[in-house]
């Protein structure tokens, strides 16, 4: 495998004229991609090292694929994605200056404002004519598509399986894995977070001067919520632990013992500890209780009303208008009173994978391409050293180093790796799960502000909403 230098294959990269191709007779069109601070991370780079030209089809990516009807007589590759998903337009240039491919070799078609347009976009586009090989989804609904057969295709089709993957991080794999147990897409990217916190005031309050030290007193639950409370009266009151609610349910609900649904029954799990956690924070004044993606959140943290909050890799990046960047205003002596710990369990939020469409026309393409993102490590190593990604593969996370100037310098891959270790997703996600959570933060917001009297009217209405939605499902 040949290393490319970065600036050569950026220089190479602006200079494509990025065009449609048609594909069968059918043409497609690429829309304009805008950046947004979408669930996946802003990438601003991709990278440096070329892979060789090994990743052709094997036998199960034939011209004409029996078992899936998919074929490999396409002239160019067409992926799925949405506007404000600017991580697909940058990975197409990047790849075809990596491999030296005309810039008709590859188009995106944009099905959508934002990844919730998206989600009923892509399905909508499909019912046509026009070509589509593979698809970019947010986690939240990989889940509606890979369990639909008529809309996707195993990667066991295109000449990949699991094992080809064995670098990846567990997590991932199950996400991208059917609720009959058949791959079908993984991701790029993974998405852990951590507990990110005003250094300065955890040393004022409570005698902390490392991460390591901060991690005793947020290990778990209890502690997180017995620190709360004696930080709260340390600082007569000037300083809550946590900033949002929004923020301690993206930890507690990656960490459930059982699916959301099991043989088509609603299962509460560990859910139901939730309401109290959260009602047992506000009620000592560990929660700040502000709300996510409010200027207020922000302001929390800067104003030292809340200590921190947590925070997934792609906030964690130094760009302009990542969830950081606006902790500090995203400057780097603000930066000096930041750090960042692993928090009470492992976690994710977020993330984008990429799936195969079962109009699939160009198999050895589509292969190249998720093996260049999935797989090959030169690629995610660039990838992460440039965009400060937190990349799909182990041992790349696991050697890499940096320097986070709005964290203090610290070096936060080391810390996230240690958080994935801790998460365990395998047989729990299921086709409900997005809308099933976002009925239950829905309760439980509920429940904090008044809405709701008591924990089990909340719960009650919780599950009549997962009713409402759901009807097939039994709800108890």
């Amino acid at each position: 495998m040949k290393k490319r230098i970065l600036a050569a294959l950026l220089a190479s990269a602006a200079v494509l004229s990025f065009a449609g191709c048609t594909s069968n007779g059918n043409s497609t069109a690429s829309g304009d991609s805008s950046a947004a601070d979408s669930s996946a991370a802003d990438s601003s780079a991709a990278d440096s090292s070329a892979a060789d030209d090994s990743s052709a089809a094997d036998d199960s990516s034939s011209d004409d694929n029996a078992a899936t009807g998919l074929t490999d007589d396409g002239d160019c590759l067409t992926i799925l994605t949405w506007t404000s998903n600017s991580d697909t337009k940058k990975m197409v240039d990047f790849f075809l200056a990596a491999k030296g491919y005309d810039a008709s070799k590859v188009t995106y078609v944009n099905c959508g404002e934002n990844g919730e347009g998206a989600r009923d976009g892509y399905k909508q586009y499909l019912l046509g004519t026009d070509d589509a090989d593979l698809m970019i989804y947010d986690a939240d609904w990989v889940a509606d598509y890979i369990n639909d057969d008529s809309l996707t295709a195993p990667y066991e089709a295109i000449g990949l399986t699991k094992a080809d993957f064995s670098d990846a991080f567990d997590y991932t794999l199950s996400f991208g894995t059917s609720d009959s147990g058949v791959f079908k897409a993984n991701s790029f990217q993974a998405t852990p977070g951590g507990f990110v916190y005003r250094a300065d005031l955890a040393e004022q309050y409570l005698g902390v001067t490392t991460p390591d030290e901060m991690q005793a007193f947020v290990s778990d639950w209890d502690k997180f919520q017995e620190t709360g409370a004696k930080l709260y009266e340390a600082s007569n009151g000037a300083t809550s632990l946590q900033a949002t609610e929004g923020g301690l349910w993206q930890v507690f609900q990656s960490n459930r013992t059982q699916p959301w649904v099991v043989d088509g029954k609603l299962v509460m799990d560990n859910a139901e500890d939730f309401y109290d956690i959260a009602k047992n924070m506000q009620d000592n004044h560990s929660l700040a209780g502000v709300p996510q993606w409010d200027a207020a959140w922000y302001a929390a943290i800067l104003d030292g009303t809340a200590l921190g909050d947590f925070v997934p890799t792609w906030g964690l990046t130094t760009n302009e208008g990542s969830i950081l960047y606006n902790f500090t205003n995203g400057d780097e002596e603000n930066g000096k009173k930041m750090a960042i710990c692993e928090g009470p369990s492992g976690w994710f939020w977020g993330g984008s994978y990429i799936g195969v469409s079962t109009k699939c026309n160009n198999t050895t393409l589509a292969k190249e391409f998720i093996e260049f993102y999935c797989k090959d490590a030169e690629t995610m190593k660039s990838y992460a050293a440039e965009t400060g990604d937190f990349v799909n593969n182990k041992t790349v996370m696991g050697e890499a180093t940096i320097e986070n100037k709005l964290l203090n310098g610290q070096n936060h891959y080391q810390i996230l790796t240690k958080v994935l270790d801790k998460l365990d997703l395998d047989g729990k996600i299921t086709k409900y799960d997005s809308i099933i959570k976002g009925h239950f933060n829905d309760s439980v917001n509920g429940y904090l502000n008044g809405t709701y009297a008591t924990k089990d009217d909340a719960i009650n209405a919780f599950k009549d909403n997962v009713a409402a939605s759901f009807p097939d499902l039994v709800v108890e």
